[in-house]
């Protein structure tokens, strides 16, 4: 079972879309997939158009059985939700021992309860919180969506820094999988200013870019994912050619 984190600490550079839409891909071609939503703003839900009983506070508080709190968004594909309670989350896990490792705790039977599932893959905040050094010490690997433009590639670097910590401290080590460029508009030269100088720092960690479509917001507002909504798109193209890179 692969453990995959999609984080930036830049906010807007794609990572529930990413997240999701790699997920979709996954579960299309047979895969079981859990999609952890470790953001208080609930995107996830809101993009799959789904609701849960138990949140992923709930789990991770209040000790809510990891069955209990699943949802299956899609065919082979099953979510932990969040919503505005996991703002509170933080509050309480700070006053607990070994707190960078409660989601690790919780997730210990994942592959049990789901058996045969693939990849889990984490949807995180854009902030250096105690959930982002959760999910950094459960995963294996990291993915980084970049948007393009100078702000995210610099949270790109930060993200860098916090995985040397996580090594040095929990003796943890998450490799990088993929750097993956979002937003990427070749009429627009900053965009290949940054895809540029993302190959030239990261070289072939860069993978290739995934191409602005307002069919992705198009989808969104339907909640469906770029993979699900009909068509032919660049961004449907893109995370496929992205999901065959990662995981075929």
């Amino acid at each position: 079972m692969r453990k995959i984190a999609c984080q930036n600490f830049k906010g807007g550079t794609g990572k529930t879309t990413t997240v999701i839409s790699l997920a979709h891909c996954l579960a299309e071609a047979g895969h079981k997939v859990l999609v952890v939503d470790l953001d208080a703003q609930g995107n996830v839900a809101e993009s799959f158009g789904v609701e849960c009983e138990n949140s992923l506070y709930d789990l991770l508080v209040d000790g809510k059985p990891l069955a209990d709190c699943l949802v299956e968004a899609r065919k082979n594909l099953f979510c932990l939700l969040s919503d505005q309670t996991l703002a509170a989350c933080e509050t309480v896990l700070v006053t607990r021992p070994r707190r960078e490792e409660a989601l690790k705790r919780a997730l210990v039977d994942v592959e049990q309860i789901l058996p045969g599932i693939s990849v889990v893959l984490l949807d995180c905040s854009p902030s250096l919180s105690i959930l982002g050094q959760n999910a950094l010490v459960y995963v294996d690997e990291l993915l980084l969506p970049v948007s393009m433009d100078y702000l995210a590639m610099v949270g790109v670097g930060q993200v860098f820094e916090n995985l040397k910590m996580v090594e040095e401290y929990f003796e943890k080590e998450v490799r990088v999988c993929g750097i993956l460029p979002t937003f990427y508009d070749q009429r627009v030269n900053v965009s290949k200013d940054v895809l540029a100088a993302l190959r030239e720092r990261y070289g072939d960690l860069v993978m290739p870019p995934v191409r602005v479509d307002t069919k992705i917001q198009q989808a969104s507002s339907r909640q469906q994912t770029i993979v699900e909504f009909g068509g032919r798109s660049r961004a449907r193209e893109d995370y496929q050619k992205i999901y065959e890179e990662l995981f075929v």
